[in-house]
Order: C-alpha cells, then structure tokens, then sequence
C-alpha cells in the first residue's frame, strides 16, 4: 500500500510540472509557425515537428481549433465510417497543402495545444473538414454523429 501511495504522489506531482503555469495556460503565440506532420491520429488532431526557432524544433499534439471530426472509436458505425474518411481527409490535404500553425494556445490537455492549420492562400483544414461534411463546428463539447 506504501508503494501505491508513493507511485501516486510521484505521478501527481510529475503531472502538475507538465501542466502550464495559469500565465502560460493563457499564452498565445500568432505565429505563422512552419511544422511536419509527424502522425494524422483522426480528422482534427495529428502530431507534428513545428520550426520555433532557427534550428529548433519541437514535437507536439496539434488539435484544430473551432471544429470537432467523429471519434475513430465512435459511439456507432456511422460515426466510425466518418471518422475514417475524415482521418483520410485530412490526411491527404495536409500532404496537398503547404500550411502553417497559425494562433497556438493550450488546449483543455496538458502536452497538447490548439491552432489553426492554415496555408498562406485559400481556406484552412478546419473550413475544409467543414465544407466536406467531415466536421461540425465545436462549441464546447463533442458533436453527435450516431442518430
């Protein structure tokens, strides 16, 4: 039981040196930042290497601000199908479109932040994802796609 009570003080306290500082949780970079998609995990989060710096680079959960895509273990098979083609969407844009990490700030979770994936012309992955169907706008709590 000493060790469970240790493990658990050890975690905590490692968990509240990974969270931002309430001046850092509030902290907005503009950017543009250029970045390389390192994994696409479903239609409106990946990770990336982002540019901060000359020669500097940092790895890091990208959430798309203002949209939320289905769930890859979805609540029924219609949103499963979706969260597949949006994964694949959103796959193939970032492929086609040579964007920028535009407005960064913390998200809810620690380690991972929430931007806008923009290209210097023409509309953003989120207003893409939107335009497709594949995603409906967030406004603070995930979207229903089962019927």
């Amino acid at each position: 039981m000493r060790v469970v009570r240790i493990y658990l003080a050890l975690w905590a306290a490692l968990m509240v040196c990974a969270m931002p500082s309430g001046a850092q949780a509030k902290e907005r970079l503009a950017g543009p930042f250029p970045f390389e998609v390192l994994e696409v995990i479903d239609g409106d989060t990946f990770r990336a290497r982002v540019r901060i710096w000359l020669g500097q680079t940092v790895d890091v959960k990208v959430r798309l601000k203002g949209v939320d895509t289905p769930e890859m273990r979805g609540q029924c098979a219609a949103e499963k199908e979706l969260a597949q083609a949006a994964k694949k969407f959103a796959v193939k844009w970032l492929a086609e479109n040579r964007a920028q990490l535009v407005g960064v700030h913390y998200g809810t979770y620690a380690g991972r932040v929430l931007a806008r994936v923009q290209p210097k012309s023409g509309d953003s992955l989120s207003a893409a994802l939107l335009s497709e169907k594949l995603a409906k706008p967030y406004r603070g709590r995930r979207a229903s796609w089962c019927s």
